[in-house]
């Protein structure tokens, strides 16, 4: 198994558990991301984890995104499923796809995407009152990752805001959210 991969997997199963502990009236709260209330930035998160799966097995970005339904935990367990078992075919790391950052491979697509989902776990136990603890290494893996972007790129309309300048001291969850403009 690839680094990325595992690192992926650690921060699927990151999000899961938030899911699993997110209170339903959390799905209409407003979230640390502007704009979206609970369901919205779930249906954003289901929408990273089915690029991957799709990217795994076409090569391409998908052309619709899952929904949340009346179960989100229910249709995030099944969209977990089957991004792991498209991860899990022979060859599907090395695959190239065409992402939104451009041609790459699979393997290297899962950080970003990691990241993404990292950035949104916090977002989501935010919203949901509920442990917001993250993994210090994923933040690690997901801030080295962000810094390679360009920071137009980063600093564009509905990506991340601007960054806010860590205390000094801040530990690697504080320094990734301050980055992608999370203050805390």
């Amino acid at each position: 198994m690839s680094e990325n991969l595992r690192q992926y997997v650690k921060t699927l199963y990151g999000f899961d558990h938030v899911m699993k502990l997110l209170p339903e009236r959390a799905l209409k709260r407003q979230t640390p991301c502007a704009d979206w209330k609970g369901t919205d930035l779930i249906g954003h998160a289901f929408g990273g984890v089915k690029a991957v799966q799709v990217a795994a097995t076409s090569g391409n970005m998908p052309k619709t995104w899952p929904k949340v339904g009346d179960n989100p935990y229910v249709a995030w367990s099944k969209l977990r499923d089957q991004a792991l078992e498209a991860l899990d075919q022979p060859n599907a790391l090395h695959s190239m796809a065409n992402t939104f950052f451009g041609p790459m491979q699979v393997d290297d697509f899962l950080p970003y995407m990691g990241g993404d989902l990292l950035i949104h776990t916090w977002d989501l136990a935010r919203t949901g009152k509920v442990d917001e603890r993250l993994d210090p290494g994923l933040c690690k893996q997901a801030l080295a990752a962000w810094k390679t972007m360009p920071e137009s790129m980063l600093r564009s309309h509905n990506v991340f805001g601007p960054s806010v300048k860590p205390a000094q001291g801040t530990d690697a969850q504080s320094k990734l959210l301050n980055f992608v403009g999370r203050t805390i």
